[in-house]
């Protein structure tokens, strides 16, 4: 069953999220999704504990993506237009998205294989700031599979990369 584009994009910021932060490839230096947040974070998240991971490490990995892209009339996949940030919002609020989420950063080569599995194709990506396409193509799916095939290279290669969209064509 082919999940909507909102969980898609949630489930792409997780593995990514992960992946990116300081115990696995440390692009960033959050640690919202390591096995050592859930303790302090549940006194005080409880039942949005997902959410409030999820959100952590989409505001370090955006930080880091506006560092490398610039900011203006560029999205990416922690920074994305309103409408499809509050859809995101709405959508990790599903009690349903939780296990999916939990099961993508559980293990590095969980979250690695869900990007390759989520890949449009297997073959090297960029490296570095690297365009997607125009700003309309963020919700086009296999705009989506493009990004997870960069970021699974990257992650292979030992290499960053920060795929994003634009407005001019």
């Amino acid at each position: 069953m082919e999940v909507m584009l909102p969980t898609l994009i949630a489930q792409l910021r997780a593995a990514v999220g992960y992946l990116g932060e300081r115990d696995q490839h440390g692009w960033w230096q959050s640690m919202f999704l390591s096995a050592g947040s859930t303790p302090f974070l549940t006194p005080v998240c409880g039942r949005t504990l997902v959410l409030a991971r999820c959100v952590g490490t989409t505001q370090a990995a955006a930080l880091r993506h506006d560092e490398r892209i610039g900011v203006g009339r560029v999205f990416h996949l922690f920074r994305l237009p309103e409408d499809l940030e509050q859809t995101i919002h709405h959508t990790l609020h599903d009690p349903t998205i939780a296990p999916h989420i939990a099961a993508l950063i559980t293990r590095p080569d969980a979250a690695l294989s869900y990007l390759q599995g989520e890949a449009q194709r297997t073959e090297g990506g960029g490296v570095g700031p690297t365009r997607v396409g125009a700003v309309h193509a963020v919700h086009e799916r296999t705009s989506w599979r493009m990004v997870a095939a960069h970021y699974a290279h990257a992650f292979c290669a030992q290499v960053q990369v920060y795929p994003y969209f634009t407005e001019q064509v």
